[in-house]
């Protein structure tokens, strides 16, 4: 376990060196998972010195939770003793001693969006345990990152989740996830008249570059979510691949429901094979944005992340992309 956790913090310091010379500084983040943990524990009067310094982030995250108004001093002391908190922040303590690599990570995503000009607006930062399904989520000005998430592929209490879930929940991909919501809530996918699959592809395949380019020192399985393996499987079949989408005619396709089977986390990307890996969309997607920017001209993210670029019948001509 101690090389578990040792493994985890060191991939995530890794993950906050910044693209300059310049170190990146920590973004600080509210420890109120073990704040709200320790209700149980503290004074009244300590605990209602958290409430009233942390009350911001408190009521994003019981909000998210289905609070309707403003919780008490006693909802927050049972909430100590919740079946989330007591299983969850134990398990968290144990994966990250301290929130400080996760910080670092956070100060250099931050720093390096700032660099592509991304203009992420100032926020909370906030780590939370919960039963909730989601990892991180924005209550603005609030962004919650539920630590739970990330306690190791082989942590128990995912028992219960699919193998390729599973693989998801490593604290290594922590500094992915973080990048990608940040640019994800900034720049969401607009649906247009123009839609179709493509549209989807290159916008998923803009999202993996900005994770690319917004996690420094970043490996490209790790922000498409593969193994090494699957990455080097995808590289290797990626003119089959190719051929299959075109050879289906999907990437013209208008039903949404199409796009989300190529992108969305799956054991396989059945609608091309069962063999294959989940998220070959966003893979081939990537790879027709780099094809793009080394062929034709160099384009910020925000631009990528724009209908004007996802969108243009003529990016994939311009591109020069043919599965090679």
């Amino acid at each position: 376990m101690k090389k578990t956790i040792l493994a985890a913090c060191v991939a995530i310091i890794a993950a906050c060196q910044g693209c300059s010379n310049t170190p990146a500084q920590p973004q600080s983040i509210v420890p109120l998972y073990s704040e709200l943990a320790s209700f149980a524990v503290i004074d009244s009067a300590r605990a209602v010195g958290i409430m009233r310094t942390d009350s911001l982030s408190i009521r994003a995250m019981t909000q998210v939770l289905g609070a309707d108004s403003a919780v008490t001093y006693p909802e927050l002391v049972a909430w100590s003793h919740s079946l989330p908190v007591t299983i969850f922040t134990p398990a968290v303590d144990s994966i990250f001693p301290s929130l400080l690599p996760v910080e670092q990570a956070l100060g250099g995503i931050l720093q390096n969006a700032a660099q592509h000009d991304m203009q992420l607006p100032p926020r909370t930062y906030t780590a939370v345990v919960w039963g909730n399904r989601h990892s991180i989520v924005f209550n603005e000005p609030v962004m919650l990152i539920a630590l739970n998430h990330y306690l190791g592929a082989e942590y128990p209490g995912y028992a219960h989740w699919p193998s390729y879930a599973r693989l998801d929940k490593k604290p290594e991909r922590l500094p992915y996830d973080m990048a990608e919501a940040l640019t994800a809530n900034k720049y969401p996918f607009e649906k247009t008249k123009a839609y179709t699959t493509l549209s989807r592809l290159l916008y998923e395949g803009a999202l993996i570059y900005a994770k690319t380019k917004l996690v420094p020192q970043a490996s490209l399985a790790e922000a498409l979510g593969y193994s090494p393996e699957q990455l080097e499987w995808c590289e290797k079949n990626q003119p089959e691949i190719w051929q299959k989408l075109v050879a289906a005619d999907l990437l013209y396709d208008t039903d949404e429901s199409t796009a989300e089977r190529l992108v969305a986390p799956a054991p396989n990307t059945g609608v091309i094979s069962t063999y294959t890996p989940g998220r070959l969309g966003r893979f081939i997607g990537y790879r027709i944005v780099c094809e793009y920017l080394d062929n034709e001209r160099s384009l910020a993210i925000p631009e990528l992340l724009s209908p004007t670029f996802y969108d243009n019948p003529d990016i994939l001509k311009l591109s020069r992309y043919s599965g090679e």
